[in-house]
């Protein structure tokens, strides 16, 4: 493992480390891609880890690619093919498909971009009456993704104001829409996936017991619903973690320092 000897000490550790949860504190610039890349070649070179028992999962498509290029630059397309390697949302997309008996959608599912989710609220909030001033599609939008993201569903969007309850009309609507379409948006790939794993526990079995290592670039950027989807896959894991900024470890976690 030639590569091995380029890693300071501190990123030679990280990569190494034993089996078990591992949280990798690491500033800009510090080689956290490196690190999580070079700990992919070394579990499939020296521990003699099935490729496809690794789940890798980064924020861009931009840092997937990267990630992916470079493992296959240290071993080769061969040694790395069945690795689940890319962002949250074309994973959770990927487990989705395979998985469209459990949800309201067929597997062949189309993904709405921004232009299409603000059309349809835009849609609603026309159809509904309600003042376009008061009630912007992309803010009306944009409450309903926060909603998404903490694993509130339409029926449970909390009401304290009257904007409140009309959000959460537009929402149960908006929702009704997008199953009609057969189509989901970026949020649900998240939360579809999260409550597939919550809430059936076969298909949770099945993708926590292939995925033995989960590596995640900026854990500590994640959200709720991302956390969970995680929280479900590692259930018999052994999990690295790597974010960029400080983070409170769990306390039966490894911890390395990379500079």
């Amino acid at each position: 493992m030639d590569f091995l000897n380029k890693l300071n000490p501190q990123q030679r550790k990280a990569v190494t480390a034993a089996d078990g949860p591992v949280l990798v504190v690491a500033g800009p610039g510090s080689g956290k891609t490196r690190v999580l890349t070079q700990r992919i070649a070394y579990l499939i070179a020296n521990e003699g880890v099935r490729p496809w028992q690794i789940l890798a999962v980064t924020f861009t498509n931009k840092a997937a690619k990267e990630m992916d290029a470079r493992v296959k630059a240290m071993l080769n397309e061969q040694a790395t093919d069945g690795i689940m390697l890319g962002t949250f949302h074309s994973i959770c997309a990927r487990i989705l498909r395979r998985e469209s008996d459990h949800l309201p959608l067929g597997s062949n599912f189309v993904i709405f971009d921004s232009d299409d989710q603000e059309r349809i609220v835009k849609s609603i909030v026309k159809e509904f009456n309600l003042n376009d001033k008061l009630y912007r599609a992309a803010s009306v939008h944009a409450s309903i993704s926060r909603a998404k993201n903490e694993l509130i569903s339409a029926e449970e969007y909390p009401i304290n104001v009257y904007r409140d309850e009309v959000v959460k009309r537009v929402y149960i609507e908006y929702q009704k829409r997008l199953i009609a379409s057969n189509a989901v948006d970026f949020d649900d790939l998240l939360v579809y996936t999260a409550r597939l794993l919550e809430e059936n526990p076969a298909v949770k079995e099945k993708y926590a017991q292939r995925y033995k290592h989960i590596l995640v670039d900026e854990f500590q950027d994640t959200n709720m619903a991302q956390y969970n989807l995680l929280k479900n896959l590692a259930s018999y894991t052994l999990l690295l973690w790597i974010p960029s900024r400080s983070w409170s470890p769990p306390s039966n976690s490894s911890r390395a320092s990379v500079p």
